[in-house]
């Protein structure tokens, strides 16, 4: 069974913060989330399943906020919010203060944690194990995000960097897999135009690719792409 230490050891850390300070231990879960293949096989498949925006705004439609009942949505809507929240798109504080009131903005986030965080480490830990495979369909695809060309060109730095990657002599055989295992992830993502996606992915091969000092010539191409349609900032 996958190795979920990783994982419960960042939910401890968010749960062990305050409000004011939580921002560092959301970004190390999302680059754990990220940077760790199975963990990210998790995202990947809960992301193709379920819209974060439609999740959200079914959560919030009548002012308080309610999970959603599948472990995919789950999974799809936390880890959605904690990537509008670390690219501040949405004030994590205003959220909690809006959707969770209590007497203090800290009983708020204590109420956020309980509510949307609790939930969506048990359903991770569903996922990881292989229940609960079958719930959620995939979404017919939209307008795409990224027009055609672009989306092309994307795919083309793409593959140059998992030639790089499968050609170089600075890896050691597992980390070469786990790198060609993002760098095929983030080509499925481009397919499926999953923004969520798109973003956990490009930040686990940002990490990866700088630990491991490999030129990042490719992947900050990757990055003007998607800072151009809004993906990243």
């Amino acid at each position: 069974m996958p190795n979920t230490d990783k994982f419960d050891q960042c939910i401890s850390a968010v749960f062990d913060s305050r409000l004011i300070i939580v921002d560092r231990a959301i970004a190390n879960l999302l680059r754990t989330l990220a940077a760790t293949p199975d963990y990210l096989h998790v995202v990947r498949e809960a992301a193709g399943a379920t819209s974060f925006s439609s999740e959200l705004q079914k959560c919030t439609e009548t002012g308080e906020f309610k999970m959603p009942q599948s472990a995919k949505s789950v999974v799809a809507l936390t880890v959605g919010l904690l990537l509008e929240f670390d690219k501040r798109r949405i004030s994590i504080t205003d959220f909690v203060t809006k959707y969770f009131p209590a007497a203090t903005s800290n009983d708020c986030f204590r109420k956020f944690l309980e509510t949307v965080i609790a939930p969506f480490k048990r359903a991770f830990h569903s996922l990881l194990k292989g229940e609960n495979a079958i719930q959620g369909a995939r979404l017919a695809p939209s307008e795409s995000i990224i027009p055609e060309p672009d989306k092309e060109e994307l795919a083309r730095w793409l593959k140059t960097l998992l030639a790089n990657v499968y050609a170089t002599d600075l890896l050691e055989e597992d980390e070469r897999r786990d790198l060609q295992d993002m760098v095929k992830g983030m080509l499925y993502a481009v397919e499926f135009d999953n923004p969520i996606l798109l973003k956990v992915i490009y930040l686990g091969l940002k990490y990866a690719l700088g630990s491991n000092n490999m030129d990042l010539r490719e992947l900050n191409a990757v990055k003007d792409i998607l800072t151009t349609y809004g993906i990243l900032e």
